[in-house]
């Protein structure tokens, strides 16, 4: 072999042998620190969107949730006996026939941390009675006179007259304790500035299609919450419910499934070994809570037109289940209005009558219902029905609750409005119902159920249970309603 090509061999095996030990080290890639994913919060899930979370002015299913449990009133009704227990207040108790006096403990703060006395509760019981917002609890205030506050713990209500169900008016939702260094004395308050209240829970964000909550941990009342924190999320049909059920995104679902959703769940239910639906979730059922009525609207110049009431009263006959606009199970009721039955329905004179019949669309139910009420209705001759979600109705189609779940509290919207010629008859069954006990009492509010058959102003058309779906390891604990059987967060628990 030639030397040149000796010297080029050897020069290439020197190289390669230098190359292999350079070759440098492999470098193992780091990995990214793992992402937790972040905890969704405990989640009840409702269709109706906050609208407020004043307590002087809230009207809305939802915004009763709301207020009922970041705020408090001074007594409360047991949802399940009707008995009148203390709230915020220590004791409430007449001390003559025409002076209810409550005492506060010392212990009370707001969620902000000012202290609550006597004079934040002549404050918000003034503030509700100033601005008296319809459609509200007010109306049960209708003994009181003036309110004095002789100290800081002590608070006395002088009423015009010995109303015996004067405690019940405190434990209405417009009753509720507000801060009055937070609160306008005149003005609502706007649903983008923070609730400030003493209830079980404080409010950490709010909008109107969803709240955050957090426990109060220095809450001072009877039933403490439970959980830590709560998120109230609106969704917008029962479709969208029905799918966070499916999906288990949800740990309560609250008045947002429709009737076939809820036939669909109660049947995968009761199908199930568990008596749960794939989910996990099952349901809870409030007895007769879902009370249904037509309301004629106080404004409707059509609400003058006797036969026209009569007409539609006769009307819904047939198909009504729910014989007075008290409640069965509510102590007074008395039947008043016919069921059933082929009635004979007036004949309208003149021209032909133009109803406008109104209900809430995100309602679970009520657009179907409202269709099966408009063709009764349209039966009569000379009359139309126009279906509306907005605006002044003629008529309105509801399943709110009363304020407070007694005879008194569910009179209320027919007593709010009285046609003229039965004003005078009925402010003096009012007081003798509230004024008297045992026979003469029950006599009072029979009477007072009669004259609202007689009206047709208010009509009843059916009561049913109230259902709450509960997810997996979800509980009620004790009272979880409040007095007017709105649901509240503190009673419900997760194992």
């Amino acid at each position: 072999m030639p030397a040149d090509r000796l010297r080029k061999l050897a020069t290439a095996l020197v190289l390669a042998v230098a190359l292999a030990g350079c070759t440098p080290t492999v470098v193992e890639p780091t990995q990214s620190p793992a992402v937790t994913p972040t905890a969704r919060p405990f989640t009840l899930i409702t269709s109706d969107p906050v609208t407020t979370a004043d307590p002087v002015i809230a009207v809305g299913d939802t915004d009763s949730l709301l207020v009922n449990s970041v705020y408090q009133r001074l007594m409360l009704v047991l949802p399940g006996s009707g008995e009148l227990k203390p709230d915020l207040a220590t004791d409430c108790l007449f001390t003559s026939e025409t002076v209810y006096e409550c005492t506060l403990p010392e212990e009370l703060t707001f969620h902000n941390g000012n202290v609550l006395d006597s004079s934040d509760v002549k404050f918000s019981i003034q503030r509700a009675l100033r601005m008296g917002a319809a459609n509200t609890s007010i109306g049960l205030l209708s003994a009181l006179k003036r309110i004095e506050t002789p100290d800081a713990q002590t608070v006395k209500f002088y009423l015009s007259w010995a109303d015996n169900q004067f405690g019940y008016a405190l434990a209405g939702q417009a009753a509720s304790i507000v801060d009055e260094q937070v609160y306008d004395p005149d003005a609502a308050l706007p649903l983008d500035v923070q609730p400030v209240g003493s209830g079980q829970f404080q409010v950490f964000e709010i909008a109107a299609e969803q709240v955050d909550f957090t426990k109060f941990e220095t809450y001072f009342g009877p039933r403490a919450g439970i959980l830590d924190a709560v998120r109230l999320q609106v969704v917008p049909d029962s479709v969208a419910a029905e799918a966070a059920i499916a999906d288990g995104t949800a740990d309560v679902v609250w008045r947002s499934v429709d009737g076939a959703a809820l036939q669909r769940l109660t049947d995968e239910i009761a199908a199930s070994p568990d008596k749960t639906t794939a989910s996990g979730f099952t349901s809870y059922h409030l007895p007769g809570a879902r009370v249904t009525q037509l309301i004629w609207n106080a404004n409707s110049k059509l609400r003058e037109n006797n036969d026209l009431r009569l007409g539609v009263a006769k009307a819904l006959q047939g198909d009504r289940t729910l014989d007075s606009i008290v409640p069965v199970g509510v102590v007074d009721h008395a039947a008043s209005f016919a069921l059933g039955g082929r009635p004979k329905l007036p004949e309208l004179k003149g021209k032909r009558i133009k109803l406008t019949l109104g209900y809430t669309a995100t309602a679970p139910g009520h657009a179907d219902q409202a269709r099966l009420l408009r063709d009764r209705i349209e039966s009569m001759d000379k009359v139309s029905v126009r279906l509306v979600t907005t605006g002044d109705a003629d008529l309105w189609l509801t399943d709110r609750p009363a304020w407070v779940n007694n005879a008194t509290g569910w009179l209320q919207r027919y007593l709010a409005e009285p046609l003229a010629g039965s004003s005078e008859k009925l402010d003096e069954l009012v007081q003798r119902s509230r004024t008297t006990t045992g026979a003469a009492r029950t006599v009072a509010f029979t009477e007072l159920q009669q004259q609202a058959a007689a009206d047709n102003t208010v009509l009843p058309v059916s009561q049913g249970d109230g259902i709450l779906l509960l997810g997996k390891g979800v509980t009620l604990v004790g009272d979880a309603f409040g007095s007017g059987q709105q649901l509240g967060l503190w009673g419900i628990s997760h194992a």
